[in-house]
């Protein structure tokens, strides 16, 4: 009975351990910049997205994994509860398994109900993957990473993951503000592209380091400009909202031009 005892009492104290050892992985390096296009078409720039002051979640995952399945319900609440994308934090999921396509992913967000932007391996998540997990720790999947605007990185700051675990590491991210602290690093640009294909109308998120009139160009695959307007954008973050429903139905190139310099292009489809 007394050896019964000793034995649970080690594999206790073990995993309390190996809890406490994943947990001391918490402060690292800043993170290194990365982009992915999300299964949605949407393209994000983590350096971008953190200097416009807001937190990045990063779930680090593929969908085969037995516990990246047991952990998404957990997960999906965390990311409802603070705001599902809409507030000061983002959550991403990212997949560097071949084998994750875009509808392999949307598969699994559906199944598995999952609502947070993901990105596999045809959306940046090889490189982005390995650019996060550089000079980590990184012990298996899922993995999960706050990233604060002064973009420190904490990496599996807590395990297994819980719904109110990571509030402490949102909330020392929550006094950060990354466009006060990366002024000089700022890259003006375009930040997302919604929808992507579009019908009538077009968001268009962009950043720019010096506020100021901006001018919008669409392009056909002829390289012929269709459509252009200015904009006297007064923030750092603006989204625009663009008709669009007189270009004909095809892929267009968006261009993005400030004091007559090229700052940014994406691609958009118009379908309807």
């Amino acid at each position: 009975m007394n050896r019964f005892l000793l034995t649970i009492f080690a594999l206790t104290f073990s995993c309390f351990l190996y809890s406490q050892m994943l947990s001391e992985q918490q402060v690292q390096k800043q993170a290194d910049d990365f982009t992915i296009t999300t299964t949605d078409g949407i393209t994000r720039n983590l350096y971008n997205t953190l200097d416009s002051g807001k937190t990045v979640f990063v779930d680090l995952f593929y969908t085969s994994c037995y516990y990246c399945q047991l952990y998404a319900p957990i997960i999906e609440e965390i990311y409802q509860n603070t705001g599902a994308g809409q507030g000061d934090i983002e959550f991403w999921g990212i997949s560097n398994n071949l084998f994750d396509t875009n509808n392999v992913i949307d598969e699994y967000k559906l199944e598995y109900n999952v609502t947070n932007p993901c990105a596999g391996p045809w959306g940046g998540g090889i490189q982005a993957f390995t650019i996060l997990v550089n000079g980590q720790n990184f012990t298996g999947f899922p993995s999960y990473c706050v990233i604060c605007p002064d973009r420190t990185l904490y990496f599996n700051p807590i395990w297994p993951p819980t719904i109110g675990g990571y509030n402490p590491y949102f909330e020392s991210c929550d006094t950060l503000t990354g466009i006060n602290d990366h002024t000089d690093d700022l890259k003006s640009g375009i930040l997302s592209v919604y929808p992507n294909p579009a019908s009538t109308e077009l968001s268009i998120e962009i950043i720019l380091k010096n506020p100021g009139p901006v001018e919008i160009e669409f392009y056909n695959l002829l390289g012929h400009k269709v459509s252009s307007a200015s904009y006297n954008i007064s923030s750092t973050m603006r989204n625009i909202a663009i008709p669009v429903e007189h270009l004909p139905n095809g892929l267009y190139l968006i261009r993005m031009m400030q004091n007559s310099l090229f700052i940014d292009t994406k691609k958009v489809r118009i379908s309807r």
